[in-house]
């Protein structure tokens, strides 16, 4: 009689016991937080018991050869044998083929073999790396399905010297479909009963075997293949072949070939495509972890190509790869059996001689359990800690690992990365070992890249003219400045969506000289490794919605990660640009970005700054901030002195570059299919254009596009007539090429600029007349100090001024791409967006008496363009929350808007009549048009009516100059209220209001929507208010345009 502690088991079920808790998705792991190191499962009548091993010290027992041996007889690798036979993984214990395989193929798979293998890894994962390179920035990337084309076709070319192209087709390869399948039914199969697998699950029982015959019909075509070759090739598949056993001279019989192949294909690719969608999640995730890993990396491969060497070079990315390993094993268990077969051995003890194993008994070493065992790795076992990886005893990579160490570094050399649904939660797919499920990234080249430049990169082409960051565009080159040797060094960092600050970024480095700074202006996201303690950091940030730009997110991430005090004796300071109308949100990133830098020791130069666009007083607000509180901080912490220029030198120096890398990096070629004028003569314009996307710039109804505009001709010949220019003056760059003026001004400057506080006193001080300055003066009373007119305006009203060119350029930022929501639904042509647009052609506030027109940049650039016309795009996402509901169904909509303010809505009403059509019951839709004129400018009218009798849709119009034909009703706001019944549903919780217009059209709905809520609950203004800002961004949601 054996005196042993019970084993301890959850309660089952009769007839089928535990089999329906182990299909749960986090049975295993419940049941070793309630039992401990041990407990056991009944899968069943006639099934043996299973005995899961959790702990470090009772895995050291399972591993003892001696005492217990693997047995694939029974659990996943059962089933997966009726596959791969007496294959490496599935063989039985004393099985022949087996000690012969081992043999056999173990030259091929040492040190030197496996090194030989790089080229191929790399080229495989190059396809990868230029994929996600080319589907832009913002696409939705499926990173586990890619991980597997990967693993998949790098196994196939270097075991096999097979292709199977899978970066090159819409649907993976029928293995791959075949594969996945067999493995989540072998999966099934190992945990219910077999009567249930018989009587029940008869299809797919037969579709297990179909998958079974396509796989190894493969095998033997790749097989057949290489016989017939007239040269081999030393590999996995040409040992099997040829080679003999050196104990007994045998060769491999066909059979075990196909299996072992077969085994190959199945075993490399589930340990490898698992632990990298793991790792990316984990990097993630720990920003800190993802920015030692790219220093690294950066450090070993620089900007050029990899090399095989490297990879022994990269031992913290080896760690990183190590703790994946150790948190999320690929395959989470292994099954042994005692090895003595004699009933007088039973029970056996273990776990010192405390727990009984009885003859038939399956122990299963639950790695995903023993690895996170407290007593081997600590308290924090559950956290991903890379360092501890990096001790001695774990310098020995497993070989396996190459191609993961080559993925790694060529991703984070290239990439930036953030998650697709940043509310997304790790969720666990399982077959016989175990992914992430519905896990999608967003991966944005590095700052300086393109597609392009990657590919030169990747395979050792010399790389295009890099960017220069030294100087911005149009910064006066004078010797009068201090020489490079006096400078002290300033970073400057910015992050934004849009344009503002870089171009308040590039407009503080410009007047870097003259106050003896050596300027770098660069994204939040490129300066993680360059904040240094003797360098002062400047940094100008937006918040959108309360979250990061898209080129500052890794930055905040880090920020948020970081402790103790890394910035001890560092100066610092931020402003922040932002919009009051997100109340909530209002300044949130900046605040988060400067009481960071305090916490973590840096001494702030002055206090933030910050500036409301809802005040459109943006460039007014940065100049004050950085002329009185942030040069002079400057000046006083680095003993520096402001140096004036010589006024009449004409010398400048302009950057060459890249228009597109410089201003737009992630731009497209998109071509233009359709320009058309959608309103009458006598109303204001507003346009339709219809363009043909670049390959894979998928979006989705809400979005936006980004457009690189240039300058209208007519605004380009005026600042030359101006200055005196002929049409063909040049200016010398640094490199003394030369640039033609035209171009300059026409593609890279903001010649609309509205000139700030700052540029008007210098126009004003250039005027030499004292009676021309004291009448500017009195002007700019009368409209109480604001002229809000573009520098070229000004100067020509006031022609003898005698600002220089230098001086004029010095004024102008950089051209900045513009946003317009995009007007239809991807699943009209998946291929072609429509942008629906206002042309801008108003006048300047006089100054004199006179009108000048005004030409809206972007908006005049796009209706200069004609079928067949190329222009530069970028896809741009939205607010999360101005997309149409995923449970459309069941949640009512309500859209509000005024004049091209329709346009997002164009594409959701466009989107739900396509999904009517197609069978789906929706939810109601409503929306609220303002507008002047039925006649004149009803946009659409013709398709929204059509939309309408499908019942996607119903319309109710505003308009202003015939209020008689909208039921009275002479703006939006008021129709809203009017109907105000389609509200009740927000009010109630049960609906989603969008709201698309101008400043004064979002206050007049939300005013409504309180007064709503005030008359249905019969509450108060102020609780109407308070509860509407509780809704806002996520029921209640405004995209605001001025």
């Amino acid at each position: 009689m054996v005196d042993a502690t019970e084993i301890p088991q959850p309660p089952g079920w009769p007839l089928i016991g535990n089999a329906l808790d182990v299909s749960e998705q986090g049975f295993i792991a419940r049941m070793a937080d309630q039992y401990g190191p041990i407990f056991k499962v009944k899968l069943g009548v006639g099934k043996p018991y299973r005995i899961h091993i959790c702990s470090a010290e009772l895995l050291d027992e399972l591993c003892d050869e001696k005492r217990f041996i693997k047995s694939p007889q029974d659990g996943g690798l059962s089933e997966v044998r009726n596959l791969t036979g007496d294959g490496l993984f599935t063989a039985m214990h004393g099985e022949e083929n087996w000690a012969l395989a081992h043999r056999i193929l173990m030259p091929v798979l040492g040190p030197m073999s496996i090194g030989s293998m790089f080229e191929d890894m790399h080229e495989v994962a190059c396809q990868l790396v230029l994929k996600w390179a080319r589907v832009g920035q913002h696409a939705k990337i499926a990173a586990t399905e890619d991980f597997t084309r990967l693993t998949l076709d790098t196994l196939a070319l270097c075991t096999m010297d097979t292709r199977f192209n899978s970066f090159y087709a819409e649907m993976p390869h029928p293995f791959v479909a075949a594969m996945t399948s067999f493995l989540k039914e072998s999966g099934s199969r190992s945990i219910r009963p077999s009567f249930v697998t018989d009587y029940v699950y008869r299809k797919r029982t037969q579709q297990y075997h179909e998958d079974i015959e396509l796989m190894r019909d493969v095998a033997d075509q790749v097989l057949q293949k290489r016989r017939t070759l007239p040269t081999r090739k030393k590999d996995l598949v040409d040992a099997m072949i040829y080679e003999k056993d050196p104990v007994s001279g045998k060769t491999l019989p066909e059979s075990n070939i196909i299996n072992n192949m077969i085994t190959f294909l199945i075993a490399g690719h589930e340990t490898t495509s698992g632990p990298l969608s793991f790792l990316l999640y984990l990097l993630v995730k720990n920003p800190g972890a993802m920015k030692t890993a790219r220093d690294e990396v950066l450090a070993v491969l620089g900007e050029g190509p990899m090399t095989a060497d490297m990879t022994s070079r990269l031992p913290y990315v080896s760690a990183v790869i190590r703790e994946t390993l150790r948190l999320h094993p690929t395959a989470p268990a292994f099954q042994v059996l005692p090895k003595s077969s004699s009933p007088e051995d039973y029970p056996i003890l273990i776990g010192q001689k405390k727990y009984a194993i009885h003859q038939g008994d399956a122990l299963i070493a639950t790695l995903s359990r023993v690895h996170r065992d407290p007593v081997v790795f600590g308290s924090d076992a559950d956290e991903f800690r890379p360092e501890r990886m990096l001790d001695e005893q774990f310098n020995q990579l497993p070989k396996n690992s190459w191609k993961s160490t080559i993925v790694v570094a060529l991703l984070l050399q290239n990439f930036e990365f953030e998650l697709y649904d940043p509310d997304y939660k790790l969720a666990i797919r399982k077959t016989l070992t175990v992914k992430p499920k519905d896990f999608f990234v967003r991966a944005a080249l590095r700052e300086g890249l393109n597609p392009v430049i990657l590919q030169r990169r990747l395979t050792g082409g010399q790389p295009p003219e890099t960017r220069s960051i030294s100087r911005p565009i149009g910064q006066p080159q004078n010797s009068n400045y201090p020489s490079q040797g006096d400078l002290k060094d300033l970073l400057i960092c910015y992050g934004s969506n849009t344009g503002t600050c870089p171009t308040l970024a590039h407009s503080l480095a410009r007047e870097a000289l003259s106050h003896g700074f050596r300027s770098k202006t660069i994204t939040m996201n490129e300066s993680m490794d360059q904040i240094v303690q003797h360098i002062p950091v400047v940094i100008i940030t937006a918040s959108y919605e309360g979250c990061p730009p898209d080129n500052a997110g890794g930055f905040v991430k880090w920020l948020e990660c970081l402790t103790e005090s890394p910035f001890s004796g560092h100066r610092h300071a931020v402003f922040g640009c932002g919009n009051r109308d997100w109340v909530d949100t209002f300044q949130r990133i900046p605040t988060l970005v400067d009481s960071t830098f305090i916490r973590c020791g840096s001494t702030p130069l002055v206090p933030r700054g910050l500036s409301d666009a809802a005040n459109n007083n943006i460039f007014n607000d940065f100049d004050e901030w950085s002329d009185i509180l942030l040069w002079p901080a400057l000046a006083r912490q680095y003993s520096t002195e402001p140096q004036i220029a010589d006024k009449g030198s004409e010398e400048f120096q302009v950057v060459q570059t890249s228009r597109i890398r410089e201003l737009l990096q992630d731009a497209q070629q998109a071509i233009v299919e359709e320009a058309r004028t959608l309103t009458m003569p006598s109303e204001p314009q507003k346009r339709h254009t219809r363009t043909k996307l670049p390959q894979r710039m998928a979006y989705a109804a809400g979005d936006h596009l980004a457009i690189l505009p240039v300058n209208h001709d007519t605004r380009v010949r005026e600042v030359m007539t101006r200055f005196g220019l002929a049409i063909d003056s040049t200016i010398l760059s640094s490199d003394g090429s030369e640039k033609n003026v035209y171009t300059f001004l026409r593609d890279y400057l903001e010649l609309n600029q509205l000139a700030t506080d700052k540029n008007i006193r210098a126009i004003q001080q250039s005027i030499p007349e004292k009676p021309r300055r004291e009448a500017f003066e009195q002007m700019l009373a009368e409209l109480n100090g604001k002229a809000y007119m573009s520098a070229l305006a000004i100067l020509q009203k006031f022609p003898t001024a005698t600002l220089s060119f230098q001086e004029y350029l010095n004024m102008l930022p950089p051209i900045r791409p513009r946003l317009y929501s995009i007007s239809s639904s991807p699943l009209a042509g998946a291929n072609t967006c429509t942008l629906t647009y206002s042309v801008l052609n108003e006048t300047d506030v006089p100054l004199d008496g006179t009108q000048s027109a005004y030409l809206g940049t972007a908006s005049n650039y796009l209706a200069s363009l004609r079928t067949g016309d190329r222009l530069w795009v970028a896809l741009r996402r939205s607010n999360q929350a101005f997309h149409l509901p995923e449970n459309q169904a069941e949640m009512p909509i309500v859209m509000v808007c005024a004049g091209s303010g329709i346009a997002p809505f164009l594409g959701f009403i466009e989107e739900r009549a396509i999904r009517m059509e197609q069978g789906a019951a929706l939810a109601r839709a409503m929306i609220f048009i303002g507008c002047r004129h039925p006649e004149r400018d009803a946009l659409y009218a013709r398709e929204l009516q059509m939309w309408a009798m499908k019942g996607a849709v119903e319309l109710r119009y505003a308009f202003s100059r015939a209020a008689d034909r909208s039921e009275g009703c002479k703006y939006v706001q008021d129709r809203l209220w009017k109907d105000r019944a389609s509200l009740l549903p927000l009010v109630k919780g049960l609906g989603k209001v969008f709201v698309c217009g101008n400043t004064r059209l979002v206050d007049g709905v939300s005013e409504v929507v309180a007064r709503v809520y005030a008359e249905e609950k019969e509450s108060s203004v102020e609780e109407a208010q308070l509860w509407l800002r509780t809704i806002r961004n996520q029921a209640f949601v405004v995209e605001v345009f001025d």
